[in-house]
Parts: C-alpha cells; sequence; structure tokens
C-alpha cells in the first residue's frame, strides 16, 4: 500500500512480494498514457498518497490534453501543485478578490475606479478579433463608430433624417404676479429656464417642445402665425407637428419639423415676417413676444438652437 514509508535493507535482505510491492511499487510514481489507462491498470488498488503521471489528461481534471502529474488523496485522483514562492494575491486597482490559500480569483471591480472624463488620448483594452482575440489597446479617439452609427450620419447628410433639438417647458408667473409665461431650456440650461424666447430655427431639424413637466399642466403649447393664437382670431398652425400626450404628463411634447413645406404654409397662412408664434389656447398671453423665427437674421435677437443637437 501508498504510505508505507522508508525501509532500510541489508545486503542479502530476502524481499519477498509483499515487500516489493508495499515499499517499491505502490510508491513509485506511475506513468500512464490518459486517466482511463491508470483506471484500468489500478482498478480498485489505488491509495491515499500514491502518485501517476499522465502524458495526456484530456479526460482529466481540466481537460486540456496536456500531460500531468496527479495523485490520489484517498477519495479522487487530483493535480498535484508544488510548492512554490508565492503566498498571496493582492486584487489592485479596479479588482476584487483575491486570496493567501487555496485557489483564488480576481474580478473586474468597476465600482472601485474613480470616474473621470474621458480624453482622446486615453486608452482602453480590447480583444482584437482579427488576431484570434488577442488583448490589445487602442486609443478612444481611434475608436470606429457602428454601422449603425454611420448610417445615421450618411442618411442626416443625404437629407434623408433629420436632427432633433430637445427643448425643456415649464410655466411660471411671469414676475407681475398676475401672469403665467413659458420658460424654456436647452442643452446645459438649468434652473427655470428663459422666460418666453424668441427662437431662431433652420431647415432640416426637427425641435420637440417636451411638455411633461408638472407646470405645464392645463397649459398645453401650440402654434400660431398669429401672436397669442386663437385669443387674436388666429388658429393652431398644423402643419408637420406632432403631439404627444397630455401637457404636465409623463412623455408629453409637440414637435414641429421645419421643413420648406412648413415656411411655406406659415407665410401663406397669414404670417408676415415668417414666424410661428407659441401660445396656450387656454389662457392669453402665455406666450408673450415668445416665437420661432423661421427666416433668422443676425438682427433679429433670437436664440439660435441650431448648433445645440441630440440625436432622437
Amino acid at each position: 500500500m501508498a504510505g508505507a514509508g522508508w525501509k532500510s535493507y541489508s545486503t542479502g535482505d530476502l524481499i519477498d512480494a509483499t515487500t516489493f510491492q508495499t515499499f517499491v511499487q505502490d510508491q513509485v510514481i506511475q506513468v500512464y498514457n490518459n486517466a482511463s489507462s491508470r483506471d484500468s491498470t489500478l482498478g480498485t488498488n489505488d491509495a491515499e498518497g500514491m502518485f501517476c503521471f499522465l502524458k495526456d489528461n484530456s479526460a482529466g481534471s481540466d481537460g486540456s490534453g496536456t500531460s500531468e502529474l496527479q495523485f490520489y488523496n484517498g477519495s479522487a485522483w487530483v493535480p498535484f501543485i508544488g510548492d512554490g514562492d508565492i503566498t498571496g494575491v493582492t486584487a489592485g486597482t479596479g479588482l476584487s478578490g483575491g486570496g493567501t490559500s487555496g485557489a483564488v480569483s480576481l474580478a473586474v471591480d468597476i465600482n472601485s475606479l474613480s470616474a473621470v472624463t474621458p480624453a482622446t488620448a486615453d486608452s482602453i483594452p480590447f480583444a482584437d478579433a482579427t488576431d484570434s482575440n488577442a488583448v490589445k489597446k487602442t486609443t478612444l479617439a481611434n475608436l470606429p463608430i457602428s454601422t449603425a452609427t454611420q448610417t445615421a450620419l450618411d442618411n442626416i447628410t443625404a437629407g434623408t433624417s433629420t436632427l432633433t433639438i430637445p427643448i425643456t417647458v415649464k410655466v411660471a408667473d411671469d414676475g407681475s404676479g398676475s401672469q403665467n409665461v413659458f420658460y424654456m431650456l436647452n442643452g446645459t440650461d438649468t434652473g427655470a429656464g428663459t422666460k418666453t424666447p424668441a427662437l431662431d430655427v433652420t431647415v432640416g431639424y426637427k425641435y420637440k417642445f417636451d411638455i411633461s413637466d408638472s407646470s405645464n399642466s392645463g397649459h398645453p403649447l401650440k402654434f400660431s402665425t398669429t401672436k397669442d393664437g386663437t385669443h387674436a382670431s388666429g388658429s393652431a398652425f398644423t402643419t408637420n407637428v406632432v403631439e404627444s400626450g397630455t401637457a404636465g404628463s409623463s412623455n408629453a411634447y409637440i414637435e414641429v419639423e421645419i421643413t420648406p413645406e412648413t415656411l411655406g404654409t406659415a407665410t401663406t397662412t397669414g404670417a408676415t415676417v415668417g414666424k410661428l408664434y407659441y401660445y396656450c389656447p387656454n389662457h392669453s398671453g402665455m406666450g408673450a413676444e415668445g416665437n420661432l423665427s423661421l427666416y433668422p437674421n443676425t438682427s433679429s435677437g433670437g436664440v439660435s438652437l441650431g448648433l445645440v443637437i441630440a440625436l432622437s
């Protein structure tokens, strides 16, 4: 049996079968082609402390097909890992796990990393699909855009799709204590917004007015070629206008797309200076002088939204 230890022999000692089996046969490192060969040879004679060397362990512990030194731990054959000089594995920056004994593992811990604004010269790792997924690095500046994004950009360039500019609408008193008006925010704007601004708009853009803020409840935003709309005998302008939801409720908006058709319809239905005024059909005066200038010029005093772009 394996584990008999060491025996001292003298010249002329007779070695019987039991002694040979116990102190020699069962304690040498046996060599087999694979685990199946070992198991069929030993049968039920494997014993705790036995060693074997497998030339091919594809059916063994890790299925790698490479050679492996194993020992029998009393219930199963397991890989022998010799002593080394590694006393522990410590998780570094951005990692978790580690340990000082047994099998240890490491995992990426993104929550432990510092949050920064990336620059184009910053590097990121990636698996190179053209090189058997070898891990390499590249800079943010060299990252390609997706096919879908490229298609969207191509469509914009070709004029087959439209950019959407989001504008948040709120309602508040104009400071007089007696008149509510529309306030608007765009881009990085915060707070109450700008009171009844005149906005320069551009052909080829959609302007999406988000009226979901609770302050808009009871104050739907409409457009008209007449200042103050229906309160001044005008009518709601509906060409290329899309409305969704109820003012003051989640996801409610009104959107107008500026196209040659929009311009043509606006100028033939009463607008003499190419403007669309916004107003509330329920309460007069809420749009004040606020409007969308369809033919902006440098002296209009309007706020240009043509450069504040968000893909819809």
